[in-house]
């Protein structure tokens, strides 16, 4: 799904660019700028890795939540976007659902039916374009499933390869007139992004980097339902990122609210208190 209008920050999370709010995105996204076209005039695979987090379902509650690397999507004025990933749905009953997908949108996603997707399962995704050709790919390493790969060709729209993220997302649901709604985010608790890394080409040839490289700019998307950069009462979904670690190319996106030391600090990717709080991820207390 396409980024919905995000709002500036006023502080900057460890990035070149401030953080932001999303009603359907959290994660890190990075974006090629003008001083650095030699080698990063637009991006061309996006890679990265994330373990299929357990999901936690409330009856009476249907709720989504779609992990995944991906490029383009991310300007207002977007019209594609080419990802990759896995989700965890609950239905209203308390059943939980566990698959991968992939999307190239403005179609639809597809399931990927020949990989089962377990809770701990390891999962290596990636995104190539080239011209107007996309090839996605998807390796569940823990169950050894052979890896899925497929090309497409996309012309109208073309492929959008001006952005390149990684997003935990509350998918939505968009009308005929291209209206989208977020839906209710599901509980995953914690996921961690790991061996992130993007290519980009320019005049000067292909430079691939973490996500923090600095020939393109980066930033962290902070997913509210209410607009906001910190946890409220009134947030129906929130997610909170971490600053990168590993050299730029891991980060944890946190379910719910998170502790005033932030998702990561010094001493681990939960804060101090741990990831117990009854209200999210890490609890209200920080």
């Amino acid at each position: 799904m396409l980024a919905l209008a995000a709002a500036g920050g006023g502080a900057a999370l460890a990035g070149t660019i401030h953080r932001q709010s999303s009603p359907n995105w959290a994660g890190w996204v990075a974006l090629p700028v003008a001083r650095s076209q030699r080698l990063a005039n637009h991006f061309i695979t996006i890679k990265g890795s994330w373990t299929q987090p357990s999901a936690t379902c409330t009856p009476g509650h249907t709720t989504f939540a779609a992990f995944w690397v991906g490029l383009g999507g991310y300007s207002a004025r977007s019209q594609a976007l080419e990802q990759i990933g896995t989700e965890a749905d609950c239905s209203r009953f308390g059943q939980i659902f566990y698959y991968a997908w992939y999307e190239l949108l403005p179609g639809p996603p597809i399931t990927i039916t020949a990989v089962k997707v377990i809770p701990g399962d390891s999962i290596s995704a990636y995104v190539h374009v080239s011209s107007d050709t996309v090839t996605v790919g998807l390796t569940d390493v823990t169950s050894g499933a052979k890896p899925f790969k497929k090309l497409s060709v996309m012309r109208r729209p073309p492929p959008d390869t001006s952005a390149a993220e990684w997003i935990a997302e509350a998918p939505s649901n968009c009308n005929g007139d291209n209206h989208c709604r977020p839906l209710l985010l599901t509980d995953f608790g914690q996921i961690g992004f790991t061996s992130a890394s993007v290519t980009a080409i320019g005049s000067g040839g292909r430079h691939t980097g973490p996500i923090d490289d600095p020939n393109w700019d980066n930033g962290a998307i902070v997913l509210s339902s209410n607009g906001s950069l910190t946890y409220t009462p009134n947030d129906e979904s929130f997610a909170l990122p971490s600053l990168l670690s590993g050299a730029g190319t891991a980060f944890t996106v946190d379910y719910g609210a998170t502790g005033p030391t932030g998702p990561t600090g010094s001493t681990g990717p939960t804060g101090l208190t741990g990831p117990t709080g009854s209200t999210g991820a890490t609890g209200a207390s920080g």
